[in-house]
Parts: C-alpha cells; structure tokens; sequence
C-alpha cells in the first residue's frame, strides 16, 4: 500500500494574513516597534496553525518583510526587521515610521509580487 499525502505550508497565505493583522494593529497603535507573544500570534492570525507560529515562521516573516507601503518618500517594506524569541516565545517587529504614517493617512500594503 502506498500512501501519498502532500503538505505544503501556506506561507503566502499567512504572510498576508500577518500583514493585515500588523496593518489594523499599527492604525491602532502607531508604535515603530512592537512584541507579540507567538501564542496570541498562533491563535488570532494563523487559526491555531502551531507550526506558522513555530517551524514556518521564519518563511512567513520572509515573505511579510516583502510587503510594501507607498509614502511620501517613495515605496517602503512595513517590516524594518524582525527577531524571534523563541525561548521567551516573543516576536519583535521593527517598522518603517514613514510606512507607519501612511497606514494611519490610510494607505494599505502591496503585497509582493511572486514569480
């Protein structure tokens, strides 16, 4: 008996999801840097997913940090940079301030474009 099973990581997927999570998130809180515990992560922008907020987040963050804003200055990432603390189970987020103003001026993020 052989049995064949794929499973592959949506990445994109939850790339985007993130990234519409931070979007609301920083209109709200318009802060250049943020922490957020990886089980509140799991749970409200990867629907219990425990490996997007484990193993796959890494992948995920690589594809999010892509996502642009257009601000006065020309096209910028939302994501400056990120560091994941796994044995705090911490992620930090560093944000563009220029891509933070126009997200609250109401600009939405362009995803990147995929090959």
């Amino acid at each position: 008996m052989n049995m064949e099973y794929t499973h592959q990581p949506e990445y994109f997927f939850f790339a985007h999801r993130l990234v519409s999570f931070l979007e609301e998130y920083l209109r709200q809180h318009p802060e250049t840097d943020a922490e957020f515990n990886l089980q509140t992560i799991q749970h409200r922008v990867f629907g219990h997913d425990r490996a997007s907020s484990s193993i796959n987040l890494e992948s995920i963050l690589n594809i999010a940090d892509e996502y642009q804003i257009h601000t006065e200055r020309g096209m910028r990432p939302l994501i400056r940079q990120y560091e994941i603390h796994v044995e705090n189970h911490v992620l930090t987020l560093h944000f563009h301030p220029e891509s933070i103003q126009s997200l609250v001026a109401g600009a939405s993020s362009i995803c990147p474009k995929v090959a």
